[in-house]
């Protein structure tokens, strides 16, 4: 069986957590980032069991600031995107100290917030938490049976990508694991769409405005990264409240192209005209 429309997959971390080496091993290749940072890249992982085939679109996110992220993913306007998720993809270095397990424990509080506004309790979405390996020696010590009992106090799967083979029981270990428990996943979508050719106008509309945005985020964030110690305080803090808002403006177009799925050709066509019109009144 093919799923056609199937849920997203949305891989968030803090930056050089190793969201693109954990893709490229899972996936067989990761998406080439234009910039220092990873924050509104896009994949896709072709994934095929015996029981069905799907596309999966694999969304990227980064999180310098855990608490302005979760701010953002709370807000009302977040819940289309929340919702159209089949899964989460939490990569973190080995913690070095104490400090990095409650960033962790941080993070995974706030993707349970943003599920919780969104869904509910009955949010059926696979969460994992995936500890990619530490450069840093000595690194904190802490056992399989820590980890899983702390993450699954957020809802999370805690896999740890170093491990091979099997446990006891006989279950996979490592990125495996994580392929199996996204191959179990729930990836139907409730708006069963099939674009095809008569409904460009409304996907062209929004890829190029799409696009637009992440070359401007790109560039922005590009010439903030340039910015030395004596640089004027005034234009790096303009320059972040642009990247704020074009961020804030990113999630809202995806918000709103999800929206206009569940609609007829010509209802969608309309609704995609008049949706960026009136998005772009606000940059």
């Amino acid at each position: 069986m093919e799923i056609k429309n199937p849920r997203r997959i949305l891989a968030i971390g803090a930056p050089d957590s190793g969201i693109l080496p954990l893709l490229k091993e899972l996936t067989g290749s990761a998406p080439e980032p234009s910039s220092e940072t990873t924050a509104g890249l896009t994949h896709e992982w072709q994934l095929e069991t015996k029981y069905y085939t799907a596309t999966l679109p694999i969304w990227l996110d980064e999180l310098p600031n855990v608490a302005e992220w979760r701010a953002e993913f709370t807000k009302p306007e977040a819940r289309e995107v929340v919702n159209v998720l089949g899964a989460w993809i939490y990569c973190f270095k080995k913690p070095v100290e104490a400090k990095d397990v409650a960033t962790i424990k941080e993070t995974m509080q706030a993707v349970a917030d943003a599920i919780e506004r969104a869904c509910g309790y009955g949010g059926d979405m696979i969460c994992l938490a995936v500890a990619m390996p530490q450069s840093t020696t000595p690194y904190l010590e802490k056992s399989s049976e820590e980890w899983e009992e702390l993450a699954m106090e957020y809802g999370f799967e805690y896999v740890d990508s170093e491990a091979k083979g099997k446990n006891e029981f006989g279950e996979a270990l490592g990125v495996q694991r994580v392929r199996e428990a996204l191959e179990a996943a729930e990836w139907e979508s409730s708006a069963d769409l099939d674009f095809g050719e008569e409904d460009e106008g409304f996907e062209s509309s929004f890829e190029a405005e799409e696009a637009e945005m992440n070359r401007e985020l790109f560039g922005i964030k590009g010439a903030l990264a340039g910015f030395d110690d004596d640089a004027n305080d005034d234009e790096a803090a303009s320059g972040n409240r642009e990247v704020e808002e074009l961020e804030v403006m990113m999630r809202k177009m995806i918000a709103i192209k999800e929206m206009g799925e569940g609609m007829q050709s010509e209802e969608r066509k309309r609704f995609a005209s008049k949706a960026v019109t009136d998005l772009l009144k606000d940059v």
